[in-house]
């Protein structure tokens, strides 16, 4: 019997699994969501922006893979153009609720302060 089952090898694999993930699911049960009321708008304003300037960039990025004919092109201004453009459509798209990047970053930072005014921190 030197030879091992695949089979139970597979199984306990997935049992594995399982238990792992009912454990990352159970600590993550465990944080307490920031109530809506009472988050800081300040710390709202900054995760939009800090989506906003994502999304920003990734639209610099995703414009510079584009190859440019050289047949029609703006020069300088055009890419100043872009680039502006790019920063109000990245401000519009957080302002309408982005692509989920804030509330994430919300909820991680929101959770953090609330760790830190508990009785643990004085």
């Amino acid at each position: 019997m030197d030879e091992q089952n695949p089979l139970a090898s597979l199984a306990a694999f997935q049992f594995d699994q399982q238990y792992q993930n009912q454990r990352l699911g159970n600590t993550f049960k465990s944080v307490k969501p920031a109530a809506a009321g009472q988050s800081d708008p300040k710390l709202q304003a900054a995760c939009r922006d800090m989506e906003s300037l994502f999304l920003s960039y990734l639209f610099k990025e995703m414009r510079a893979t584009i190859n440019k004919s050289g047949f029609i092109s703006g020069g300088k201004a055009e890419e100043i153009f872009t680039s502006l453009l790019d920063v109000e459509i990245s401000k519009k798209m957080s302002d309408a609720g982005g692509i989920g990047l804030s509330f994430i970053l919300l909820k991680q930072l929101g959770g953090q302060s609330e760790k830190k005014d508990g009785p643990e921190s004085q």
